[in-house]
């Protein structure tokens, strides 16, 4: 079934927000579409979605992050002064993927720049487009322009996508279908205010700010998400309560274990031990099956599990240090990565 993007309530994709914990929480809340991150190179961006097409439901490039790590890069905000390599990229993904490609861009200084830009990328066979109504030197303290978002989705025919309108427009689910009708765009995209409260997907209004917090570290036990992940996302919803009683103990805490105490889940995070520790025997236990059936040896290579917690470690040591040190000590060549 080809998905569609009309009519879609979506959680934008959002760098340390949209970890797995985050998009499953937001599905759970009624959000219909949840993203993950961009790219700014063709060839890398079709191995990546290659690698993982058979595991989503479409492909998109973010090209909206205005942050410094992102535009640094070339990535996000900085693709948009480079209409050649959009295009290349688009074209890459839409030819060589068998899923939905689609982009998300910020809008440039002036609405005619905008909307050529985006008959470009229409051009390229995308299925959709996503458009944040700030240009990417604007903040959210500025307001979000929806009259250039609204001349984007009537000057092309793929469907447009509405994102900005957190706080300032979006303030609770009525708000999100007047956002989209303001700007007469096909679907609406939530950021800041899903972070804040994910349940801003229900139909029936928000929830307990504490109740969806569990809910979150639910997620994020089940599926062992990093403490420091679970831990920012956490004091994101929390905001300007970070100071009150609760909000000081999560502040304080080195450690999943530590979160669940905070909120009162010790139990909860003790039985999922219990039961990924069992998992893990049981695959363990085919691992080493598969392994004595493999007749295939390798003399040269020595495989330890290594679990790596950044509390353990001094400020700027890490373990890639720990073997260079040690390749420089041997003369051994320096290591090379793959990722």
């Amino acid at each position: 079934m080809v998905l569609s993007f009309c009519d879609k309530l979506i959680l934008a994709p959002m760098v340390r927000v949209g970890t797995l914990p985050m998009r499953l929480l937001a599905l759970d809340y009624g959000a219909d579409i949840v993203y993950c991150e961009g790219t700014a190179d063709p060839e890398r961006a079709l191995a990546v979605a290659k690698f993982i097409e058979n595991d989503v439901a479409a492909i998109d490039v973010n090209m909206g992050c205005p942050k410094e790590y992102s535009t640094k890069g070339g990535m996000g905000a900085a693709l948009l002064s480079s209409p050649e390599k959009i295009e290349k990229i688009l074209k890459t993904l839409v030819n060589g993927t068998s899923k939905p490609v689609t982009c998300k861009i910020r809008i440039l200084p002036t609405l005619e720049d905008t909307i050529s830009l985006v008959r470009i990328i229409e051009r390229t066979g995308v299925a959709a487009i996503a458009v944040h109504g700030r240009k990417k030197e604007e903040r959210p303290q500025h307001p979000v322009h929806c009259d250039f978002i609204k001349a984007i989705s009537e000057a092309v025919s793929i469907p447009v996508i509405a994102n900005g309108g957190s706080q300032e427009l979006i303030r609770e689910y009525t708000d999100i279908e007047a956002f989209r009708s303001i700007t007469a765009t096909s679907s609406v995209m939530v950021a800041r205010a899903a972070m804040w409260n994910p349940s801003i997907f229900r139909k029936d209004g928000f929830l307990p700010l504490e109740d969806v917090m569990r809910d979150y570290i639910k997620h994020a036990v089940r599926y062992n998400n990093h403490y420091t992940n679970t831990k920012y996302c956490l004091c994101q919803m929390m905001r300007d309560q970070l100071e009150s009683p609760l909000g000081r103990k999560l502040h304080a805490t080195q450690s999943t274990l530590d979160i669940c105490d905070v909120f009162e889940m010790t139990s909860f995070y003790e039985s999922c031990q219990l039961s990924q520790e069992a998992r893990k025997g049981f695959l363990n236990i085919n691992e080493t099956i598969e392994a004595e059936n493999d007749n295939t040896e390798n003399y040269d290579t020595v495989q330890l599990p290594v679990k790596f917690e950044k509390k353990d470690y001094l400020p700027q040591v890490t373990p890639k240090m720990f073997l260079l040190e040690w390749c420089r000590k041997e003369k051994l060549p320096q290591p090379v990565y793959y990722t």
